[in-house]
């Protein structure tokens, strides 16, 4: 009997005297506003990239003759015109963007010819030269140059959101 007050006793002051943490509020999520704000920042940041090393190389890029191309775009080709699961064209351009960049790489295509363009996490910016060879694209030439930095902003709302995640995990 004595056993069993004792045990009782000690889960009650156990379950009401240890002080309990509780996270108070809900979790902050980003507003629909600002992953908005953000696409449109981190696509302009991608514009403002590519200008820099097709002037970097003097490359004679324009709309009318080459078709800019992001990777999701080449996956959503790829999707409506065919989605066989071996595809040597397909496969040879998706090979290309596995690299590490600042913004996104971008293909410059046309027929027989593209280049695929990116900067690297040190600002040297990377001018690959392919060539449509049978079903597959090489490259024919590759360089290198120092490139500007570009630089990458937060904006208010992600200052503000990060801010609030902070708080959030410190209580």
């Amino acid at each position: 009997m004595y056993k069993i007050f004792f045990i009782s006793i000690s889960l009650f002051i156990l379950i009401h005297i240890q002080p309990q943490e509780i996270k108070a509020g809900e979790l902050p999520e980003l507003s629909v506003e600002c992953i908005k704000k953000m696409e449109e920042r981190d696509e302009q940041f991608t514009r403002l990239i590519m200008q820099d090393i097709i002037s970097s190389f003097q490359l004679d890029i324009d709309e009318h003759a080459y078709i800019e191309v992001s990777f999701r775009e080449l996956e959503a080709a790829k999707m409506i015109y065919n989605g066989k699961e071996k595809d040597d064209y397909y496969d040879s351009l998706k090979n290309q963007f596995i690299v590490r960049s600042r913004g996104e790489p971008r293909l410059f295509i046309r027929p027989q010819e593209a280049y695929f363009l990116y900067k690297e996490p040190n600002n040297t910016d990377v001018m690959i030269h392919l060539q449509l060879i049978g079903t597959t694209w090489e490259e024919v030439d590759q360089k290198k140059k120092k490139g500007n930095n570009i630089e990458y902003k937060l904006l208010t709302c992600e200052k503000e959101y990060i801010e609030k995640k902070k708080k959030y995990y410190q209580n």
